[in-house]
């Protein structure tokens, strides 16, 4: 995978993000096989801080994932202390921190070749 369709694989998922309207926690279980897939594929041309966030993020939403997959509920995200409000928040975080990243990319990928 090089870096463009990279930032396009991150970009669909950043879309699917801006277009839902539920909770942030089912949001990010529902999308969690989209991002696995491109989770060891980042190229090698995106600098070292940008791939060490992108682990560090999968590695975030393989320890949310729920114990029982057909059992949401099982996942740390549904914690119900605070009423929940903590699984929330972790989850609104990844999503920012995703799209945060898709948006350094697609900049460095504009740098490197500058849109007509």
């Amino acid at each position: 995978m090089n870096t463009t369709e990279f930032q396009q694989a991150l970009s669909n998922i950043v879309s699917q993000f801006q277009k839902a309207d539920y909770d942030a926690r089912h949001l990010l279980l529902d999308l969690t096989d989209k991002i696995r897939e491109i989770g060891d594929q980042i190229p090698d041309s995106v600098p070292k801080h940008l791939s060490s966030e992108w682990e560090s993020i999968c590695a975030e939403v393989d320890e949310v994932q729920p114990i029982f997959k057909s059992q949401r509920k099982t996942s740390i995200l549904f914690d119900r202390q605070g009423m929940g409000q903590p699984g929330v928040q972790r989850a609104k975080n990844l999503i920012t921190r995703i799209v945060a990243l898709s948006q350094s990319v697609e900049k460095l990928e504009n740098e490197r070749h500058p849109p007509v």
